[in-house]
């Protein structure tokens, strides 16, 4: 082969690898506008989940502060439950002392009767 031929060949296996390497380099950009594509995508699927989080954060917080209410709330009322014990046992007490006086009141009213009735009057 000639110097001539030998010019010609590189110079034709020169245009070869850059029609290779712009048809690298296109796909290079292809698959590059695509990343970037996909990166716009998960940008705005990381800024929804960071909003959702918020809210979950925002929802935890109105949660924790209802379940206190609700600790608050069973307290008075465990504590509104024992006023309401010592009361009935008070009432209890008052009940049993109740019935030693309407037992005392009968017994009286018994013997009332029955001196009545010894001196002569009857029913």
């Amino acid at each position: 082969m000639t110097f001539q031929e030998e010019m010609e060949q590189s110079v034709k296996d020169l245009r070869d690898n850059q029609v290779v390497q712009g048809q690298i380099l296109n796909r290079v950009e292809l698959n590059l506008e695509r990343v970037t594509e996909r990166l716009g995508r998960l940008d705005g699927i990381v800024e929804q989940n960071g909003l959702a989080i918020g809210r979950l954060a925002d929802g935890m917080l109105q949660l924790q502060s209802a379940t206190k209410g609700t600790v608050k709330t069973v307290e008075g009322l465990a504590t509104t439950v024992g006023g309401l014990s010592e009361t009935m046992g008070k009432l209890t007490e008052n009940v049993g002392g109740l019935s030693v006086i309407v037992q005392g009141l009968s017994e009286t009213v018994d013997r009332f009767i029955r001196g009545m009735e010894g001196n002569g009057n009857h029913r």
